[in-house]
């Protein structure tokens, strides 16, 4: 798809790397660092922190059998409230930018609410609000069904997002911010030396990754032929693609 703006990324902001409103302030200078670039930025964020969990133990000291679209809307709360945070870090570095709702451009989605499959969005809608402002923040891991019902992308499911709307919109590039710069070929916290993976494909990552992106979200990527980066704020990280694909400098690989 042909973009109709300067080179457009999406960057995906999780809750390990939103865990205090502090940390919004970093995640507006990655996106601003991508704006004075030149490109255009779709910013999916997830809840901050352990907001899901704790909104997911409300729920159940309200009722042991809520009903899914209930708990998908309650869960959304926290997605929406992180949309704002960040739209507001940006706003305040006079970043211009539009904070999508999980209604203003919903991601459609089908199958069961707590772990739907995306199937379409309003790409077209998107792009022409980026010809207007130089960031839109989107809310991961939530969509709604086509009875109009809330649905979520299940757990991990802001990487689904991310990958998804960067299949959608054509983006140059989409990329996984996460609290480790890339794939390690082991836990990195055990071994402080080791040098992430440059390159992985799709099977590798899955089998290598150790949870680090959605098995949904790697599922999506390999059957649309979509490439994505894995990286720490600031980082290069690890390029997950086809063989064909891989970027310069990405000398490491792994099948």
């Amino acid at each position: 798809m042909s973009t109709g703006v300067k080179a457009l990324r999406v960057l995906k902001f999780g809750s390990s790397v939103l865990a205090r409103p502090e940390d919004y302030g970093r995640a507006a200078e990655e996106v601003r660092a991508e704006v004075a670039g030149g490109c255009k930025v779709v910013a999916v964020v997830s809840a901050m922190g352990r907001t899901t969990d704790q909104l997911l133990a409300a729920v159940r000291r309200v009722t042991e059998a809520p009903a899914d679209a209930l708990v998908a809307a309650v869960l959304g709360t926290g997605e929406e409230a992180s949309v704002a945070l960040l739209a507001m870090a940006l706003d305040a570095r006079e970043v211009s930018v539009n904070a999508f709702t999980r209604t203003t451009i919903p991601i459609r989605t089908r199958g069961p609410l707590q772990d739907a499959d995306p199937v379409d969005v309003d790409a077209e809608r998107i792009l022409s609000v980026l010809e207007s402002v130089d960031v839109v923040v989107f809310p991961g891991f939530v969509g709604v069904d086509a009875a109009g019902s809330p649905s979520l992308l299940g757990r991990g499911g802001t990487d689904l997002t991310a990958l998804f709307l960067g299949h959608a919109l054509g983006a140059a590039e989409t990329r996984l911010v996460k609290d480790v710069d890339g794939i390690f070929p082991g836990d990195p916290g055990e071994k402080p030396d080791a040098a992430p993976f440059a390159y992985l494909s799709w099977e590798g990552a899955r089998r290598i990754g150790g949870g680090v992106v959605q098995e949904k979200a790697l599922a999506f990527a390999a059957r649309h032929g979509l490439g994505f980066r894995v990286a720490a704020q600031g980082g290069r990280g690890t390029w997950v693609g086809a063989l064909a694909e891989v970027p310069p400098g990405s000398a490491t690989r792994a099948g």
